[in-house]
């Protein structure tokens, strides 16, 4: 697993520097509320892989994506609703992982929680959302290994902000 920093929007240009075998493009939204807690979903029985697991939102960029950035609008809209009320940054990383196979490589979105109501609207990927606190998310043992990286990583980021 990596994370690399970008200092401007993801571009797919960005992108062509990785070439890993069986490749997917993803992106993610690390979310945290006023008090910092990061917001993360348990995923579901159909889920892709880490069935039960905690992890941020996210998923595959669709060819019909017009940008990163939308790419990640839709995504939160699609698994957390229309309710939800976030103030999304640019994208602040790039982030390889290889899980199931699958070398992913995800653009990564910082999102402030303002308000609203988050619900679940994929049920069979996703059981719930919960916010953690940092250091509760990377002591759980339900949080998948890969976003206790991210988070990690975000963290860093923050910091020397």
């Amino acid at each position: 697993m990596h994370f690399y920093l970008l200092a401007h929007e993801a571009t797919f240009k960005d992108l062509k520097k990785f070439n890993f075998p069986n490749q997917k493009i993803g992106v993610i939204a690390h979310i945290e509320n006023a008090n910092g807690e990061i917001l993360l979903q348990q995923r579901g029985e159909k889920s892709r892989d880490e069935k039960g697991l905690f992890e941020d939102i996210g998923g595959k960029v669709d060819l019909e994506d017009a940008s990163f950035k939308s790419a990640i609008i839709r995504e939160i809209k699609e698994e957390a609703g229309e309710e939800i009320n976030l103030e999304l940054s640019d994208s602040i990383g790039i982030f390889h992982c290889f899980k199931n196979d699958i070398n992913w490589i995800f653009v990564i979105y910082f999102a402030k929680y303002i308000n609203g109501n988050i619900k679940v609207m994929e049920p069979t990927k996703c059981k719930s959302y919960h916010f953690f606190k940092y250091q509760e998310a990377i002591k759980s043992d339900i949080v998948s290994d890969s976003c206790k990286y991210l988070i990690k990583a975000i963290n860093r980021y923050h910091l020397n902000k």
